[in-house]
C-alpha cells in the first residue's frame, strides 16, 4: 500500500519539476529584448584617415555583443578611391565580448587623384544568428572617409647636345622638368657639376629655380622646358667631359620631407676649335721672327756696301772740284 502511494506522489511531482525547469530557461525573444550590440572604429566616429604613398592603409573597428548569447556575424565593405580590400569571413562573438577587426585598404593609384581628395567608404556588420538560431538579421552600419596624400618630387632630362662642342663657345641646352607628384608644386636649389671638365659654366643655372609646374591632372601636361646656357673657356683642352644638373622640389623641402633630388646627367665631347691652334700657331711664329730679327740687327753694326759706296762717291766730287 505504502508503495502505491509513493508511486502515484511521484508520478504528481515530476511533471511539477519539469515545468519548473522549462520556465526556469529564459525565453531567446526575451534575451535578444534584453540585451544590445554596436559597432565603431577604434579612433572614434566619422573618422578620416589617409593612405600611405602607395595606396594602402589599415582601419580598426570593433564589435560589442551585450547579449547574454552569442551571435555569429558577417561583414560588408564600401570601398572608396578605388581601392581593393580584404574579406572578413562570418564570425561568432561571444556574449559579453568586444571583438576587434580590421579592414585593409591596398592598390588605391595616389598619382591618379589630386592631392587630399576625399572618398568616404562604409562598414556593415549583420548578425546572422542567435546562439546558433537565424532569425531575422539585424545589421549596423558606420562610414568613413579616406583620403589622398600630397605626393612630391620632379624629374629631369637633359637634351643631349648631338655632337661636340668648341672650346671657347656657348651653346644653349634644353632642360626638361616633369612633376612627379599629384599637387602644384616649385623647383629650388638647381645645382650642376662637372668632375671631368670644372671650367665648364652654366651662367643662367638660376633659370631653373623656382618654375611652377602642376601636376599632369586634369588635363594638365605636368612639364616644362627650361633653356639654360653652356660655355666652354677658349683655353678648355679637347677632352670627354660630363655634366650632372640637379634640383629639389620647394614643397617638400617645406613640408620637411627628406626626398631625393632630381637629377641628370650627359657626356659630351669638347674639342680644341682650329682657330685657336692657328692663334696659338702664330703667335709662336712672331714670337721666332722676333728672335731672329734680334740676331740680324746685331749683326749689322758693320758698315754695308751701299754706305761704302756713298762715301767713296763723295770723296771723288771734293777731289775733282779742288782741281778745278
Amino acid at each position: 500500500m505504502k508503495s502505491r502511494v509513493f508511486f502515484c506522489t511521484l508520478l504528481i511531482l515530476i511533471p511539477i519539476f519539469c515545468i519548473q525547469t522549462v520556465s526556469a530557461q529564459p525565453d531567446l525573444e526575451d534575451l535578444i529584448s534584453a540585451g544590445e550590440w554596436d559597432i565603431g572604429f577604434k579612433d572614434g566616429e566619422n573618422i578620416t584617415v589617409e593612405l600611405n604613398d602607395n595606396g594602402e592603409v589599415d582601419i580598426d573597428f570593433w564589435v560589442h555583443n551585450e547579449y547574454q548569447i552569442d551571435i555569429e556575424v558577417s561583414f560588408d565593405f564600401g570601398d572608396a578611391l578605388g581601392s581593393t580590400s580584404n574579406e572578413l569571413d562570418s564570425t561568432t562573438v561571444a556574449m559579453g565580448n568586444n571583438d576587434s577587426f580590421v579592414l585593409e585598404f591596398s592598390e588605391v593609384d595616389i598619382l591618379k587623384y589630386r592631392a587630399e581628395k576625399r572618398e568616404s567608404f562604409e562598414i556593415t556588420v549583420t548578425i546572422e544568428s542567435y546562439g546558433g538560431i537565424p532569425i531575422a538579421t539585424e545589421e549596423k552600419t558606420i562610414a568613413g572617409e579616406l583620403t589622398i596624400p600630397r605626393i612630391r618630387g620632379f624629374e629631369i632630362e637633359i637634351e643631349e647636345l648631338g655632337g661636340s662642342m668648341n672650346a671657347g663657345t656657348e651653346l644653349d641646352i634644353n632642360i626638361e622638368i616633369k612633376n612627379i607628384g599629384n599637387d602644384m608644386d616649385l623647383t629650388a636649389e638647381p645645382r650642376f657639376e662637372s668632375k671631368s671638365c670644372p671650367q665648364l659654366d652654366i651662367s643662367n643655372i638660376e633659370a631653373l629655380d623656382e618654375v611652377s609646374i602642376d601636376a599632369a591632372l586634369e588635363g594638365q601636361s605636368g612639364m616644362k622646358t627650361i633653356v639654360v646656357t653652356l660655355s666652354a673657356t677658349l683655353s678648355h683642352p679637347s677632352k670627354n667631359c660630363d655634366l650632372k644638373i640637379e634640383l629639389n622640389s620647394l614643397g617638400s623641402i617645406n613640408d620637411g620631407d627628406n626626398i631625393s633630388p632630381a637629377e641628370d646627367e650627359i657626356t659630351f665631347e669638347i674639342k680644341k676649335s682650329s682657330s685657336t691652334e692657328e692663334n696659338i700657331d702664330s703667335g709662336n711664329s712672331n714670337s721666332n721672327s722676333k728672335e731672329n730679327g734680334g740676331d740680324i740687327v746685331s749683326s749689322n753694326f758693320a758698315p754695308s756696301f751701299s754706305f761704302t759706296l756713298t762715301l767713296l762717291s763723295f770723296l771723288c766730287a771734293i777731289v775733282l772740284i779742288k782741281r778745278k
